[in-house]
């Protein structure tokens, strides 16, 4: 996506036509081959750098969103070997991207709008600012060599560009969000759970469940429907496979009920999410996940009507692999369906409520993959309504 960005923007492509060495690793954008003069009044060729903001066509913002670049040379001087203070922020050694070495960052506002118009504006305002001192004493010093650099393709998973991560200076911490994932159950909480994963580096994610997508589940899913995607009453992965294709390009949906039949097959998953409501199909995948040692999160939802106002809980349990099935049994509820439709009424299920109890499983999926801090390591989180607060219980 790197190579093929900078051939249809217009602004990258006019830097790369003019000369300019380019470069972009994952949305950072790399000008090789800066000419600057140093404190000895010596000339060096160094690399500016910035992160790539990109409007909804994916291509890069007119006007340019940050006026900031970074530098990865020595202190760049004036032609007397004195610092350019006047465009130097500060000279801090800092890492951009995955691995991007700068060690000063620059910032230098356009006059009248404090904008650059674009992308090319603002690449050959800073190179004017470092070549013209360099070319003072070499008039040949121009960063614009003609040189041909190939941009590597990255890995990514998305369906657009991700511009998140660079311009937030997460990269790194994302690329912990790695593998093979599954979903089991695509109802209220799979559907959140589908929602927050797709914006994650997970390679693949496997989505399980043999319904129909009915009219009433659009009401506990995230955004707005899709009404064409739901014609003709699809299954429920299959619409969701088709509707999060435009985020992430490794969902793949599986219109199938997990029984023991077909619990081996999630040999191959690093994680697993269950978002199940019967406590037979429950127990068959939690004994099949811990036989096959797959580390997952269990979620459930439990709400009643008193006197017309709702009150109940949201669930997740997070089941390590290596955990002990006594441990696991100890956790998770079984009860026979008939018993756990007696306490969970009449199944109610809320939005709000999936969002939330999407949310703690993701999150605790991402504190154990260290995205997060983590200094509870709990293995069952419980919020409740009425109190409005979360329990924790160790493991």
């Amino acid at each position: 996506m790197s190579a093929e960005l900078i051939s249809r923007d217009p602004h990258l492509n006019r830097l790369q036509d003019e000369g300019f060495e380019l470069e972009v690793r994952e949305l950072v954008l790399l000008v090789h081959s800066v000419p600057y003069v140093k404190r000895d009044m010596s000339l060096g060729r160094g690399t500016l750098v910035c992160t790539l903001s990109l409007d909804t066509e994916g291509l890069t913002s007119s006007p340019q969103t940050d006026h900031t670049m970074w530098f990865t040379g020595e202190t760049p001087c004036h032609r007397d070997g004195t610092p350019m203070t006047n465009i130097i922020n500060n000279s801090k050694e800092a890492t951009v991207g995955l691995d991007i070495k700068v060690r000063h960052y620059f910032s230098s506002k356009p006059e009248g709008t404090g904008r650059y118009a674009n992308i090319y504006n603002k690449v050959v305002t800073y190179e004017s600012h470092l070549g013209a001192a360099a070319r003072s004493h070499d008039k040949t010093a121009n960063a614009r060599t003609g040189v041909m650099l190939a941009s590597a393709e990255d890995d990514s998973p998305f369906a657009i560009p991700d511009s998140a991560s660079a311009r937030y200076g997460i990269a790194i911490a994302n690329r912990k969000l790695k593998g093979r994932i599954a979903i089991i159950g695509l109802g209220g909480t799979g559907a959140y759970l589908l929602d927050l994963a797709a914006k994650t580096r997970v390679a693949e994610i496997h989505i399980y469940d043999d319904d129909q997508l009915l009219n009433h589940n659009l009401f506990r899913s995230p955004g707005a429907p899709e009404l064409a995607l739901a014609k003709n009453f699809p299954h429920k992965v299959d619409y969701y496979a088709a509707l999060y294709a435009r985020m992430h390009k490794g969902v793949k949906p599986h219109p199938v009920r997990v029984t023991a039949d077909n619990i081996d097959e999630f040999a191959g998953y690093d994680f697993v999410f269950v978002c199940v409501d019967k406590g037979s199909s429950r127990r068959v995948i939690a004994e099949g996940l811990v036989r096959l040692s797959i580390p997952f999160v269990d979620t459930g939802i439990g709400l009643g009507l008193d006197e017309n106002a709702l009150d109940g809980c949201a669930r997740a349990t997070f089941i390590a692999s290596g955990t002990s099935w006594d441990e696991v049994a100890a956790h998770l509820s079984f009860g026979d369906d008939d018993e756990e439709a007696d306490v969970y009424g009449t199944e109610i299920q809320i939005a709000e409520l999936n969002s939330l109890n999407a949310i703690m499983a993701i999150m605790r999926w991402k504190r154990w993959l260290t995205f997060y801090r983590d200094e509870r390591n709990e293995r069952n989180a419980t919020y409740m309504i009425e109190g409005n607060n979360i329990t924790n219980r160790g493991a």
